[in-house]
């Protein structure tokens, strides 16, 4: 599909909404970055996000790793220090991996940035899941490890429905997914993000993560990042404005709030998510949904998540 090209609306004032905080507030992942920023996402091989796969599938694995010291991207890795790359190693991968539940650890090669989804995501790994491996959520980590010891990990959301999930009857993406290259994230790196986005009830497994939409469904994006001046989570205490927008609709606010699975209050993480019902009328192909947060300190951080929206039926 071409990516559609849409005049913005005007876009109508958003005040920003402020959630009621609680005692119990855990920021997920944690209150504070150290070392290395890792996000992770998995694809099929079509290039759809999904987090659905059958036995016999193929999972790609995505990664990017950012330095919190230097807020640069990290896109070298060396298994080894010689004395023609001593200078660089400093600054550069060990090693960056994805740990499988009972598979083990797969080491990620980087790649050309990948077309149609954040070029951020340039280091990749397949995993075919065996036949026999178990039914049910896979909580796979990802590992990031310098050369000057500074360390990183990634987990998923806390939601089961946007967890990796091996099971016999997956619900499949709607489509390959956006097929042209993907914008530029925001070069400013002060400001480091994660986002995605789920699809809401109108599927059979709701909150499934997804970049293919249907018309009339509704996209909840979900973020969470940190500021890299003192590693703080963004949250309610630092940020000014938090919201996305996609091309010919008004900005949709990012509330921060709790989520996960019923039961206590201490079981619940804190991020940042916002709704959107795609209208009737809306255009058909690929859209970039565009997130801003702004904080205190004057900071921007933005990404793009790429989606692609088809007809209803």
């Amino acid at each position: 599909m071409k990516r559609i090209t849409l005049a913005l609306a005007v876009l109508v004032p958003l005040a920003f909404v402020a959630v009621a905080r609680a005692d119990t507030t855990v920021p997920f992942p944690s209150n504070q970055v150290k070392g290395v920023f890792v996000a992770a996402q998995t694809v099929t091989k079509a290039g759809a996000i999904s987090d659905q796969f059958a036995p016999g599938d193929t999972v790609v694995f995505r990664a990017f790793a950012v330095n919190t010291k230097t807020h640069k991207l990290l896109t070298k890795k060396f298994g080894r220090i010689t004395r023609h790359n001593a200078k660089l190693a400093k600054k550069s991968l060990r090693s960056f991996f994805v740990r499988i539940p009972l598979v083990g650890d797969r080491q990620f090669i980087v790649r050309a940035a990948p077309k149609g989804l954040d070029p951020r995501y340039r280091w990749a790994i397949s995993w075919k899941v065996p036949a026999l491996y178990p039914l049910g959520v896979v909580q796979f980590q990802v590992f990031a490890r310098m050369w000057n010891k500074q360390r990183g990990t990634f987990a998923q959301l806390p939601i089961a429905a946007s967890q990796l999930t091996i099971t016999a009857t997956p619900q499949e993406p709607y489509g390959p997914g956006p097929t042209e290259q993907g914008s530029v994230t925001s070069s400013n790196l002060d400001v480091v993000l994660y986002g995605d986005a789920v699809a809401g009830h109108s599927r059979p497994v709701a909150c499934t993560q997804t970049n293919v939409f249907k018309v009339g469904e509704q996209v909840i994006v979900r973020d969470f990042g940190y500021q890299l001046s003192d590693g703080a989570v963004l949250s309610m205490d630092n940020v000014t404005d938090a919201h996305f927008s996609v091309p010919g609709q008004p900005d949709t606010v990012l509330n921060w709030g709790s989520h996960g699975p019923s039961g206590p209050p201490a079981q619940k993480v804190w991020y940042w998510t916002g709704a959107w019902t795609i209208p009737a009328d809306y255009p058909l192909g690929d859209i970039d949904i565009h997130v801003t947060f702004k904080t205190v300190a004057g900071k921007t951080g933005t990404l793009d998540y790429p989606i692609t929206i088809i007809p209803s039926s």
